[in-house]
């Protein structure tokens, strides 16, 4: 697989991927579980974008809840609290501590302890997943 090294050359991959979406499309050759040769250099040319933007777009992976956000969502539903009311309480402001929910925001060591002391969250859990 070749690596994508400037902005240039992913441009160019995301037009032809995007391209080839399109032709594939009109074709009905982008259906559930089809491999073909559309579907075989998507697949390709998406590999080779999405190793780019891990190195140098830094753009964030989809991924699953953590534990411990789901951990604070718990405590925020169980209390009828809303994202700002916790936020207060945990004395960040709305825009941080939406980022930090949203994982565009690391927690930072006051945060974890405030997390632990206010809402009562397992100093484990708070380590691992923050």
């Amino acid at each position: 697989m070749e690596k994508l090294t400037t902005r240039k050359q992913y441009d160019e991959v995301k037009a032809r991927v995007e391209s080839l979406i399109a032709e594939a499309t009109t074709k009905g050759m982008l259906e559930p579980n089809m491999d073909n040769e559309y579907t075989q250099e998507i697949a390709l040319l998406s590999q080779q974008m999405s190793v780019y933007e891990d190195e140098y777009l830094n753009i964030l992976p989809l991924r699953q809840k953590s534990p411990l956000i789901a951990s604070i969502e718990d405590y925020f539903y169980a209390h009828g609290m809303r994202q700002k009311d916790g936020a207060r309480l945990l004395g960040v402001n709305e825009s941080q501590f939406s980022q930090i929910m949203s994982g565009r925001r690391r927690i930072s060591m006051p945060f974890a302890k405030r997390l632990r002391s206010k809402l009562g969250i397992d100093a484990n859990l708070i380590l691992d997943y923050a």
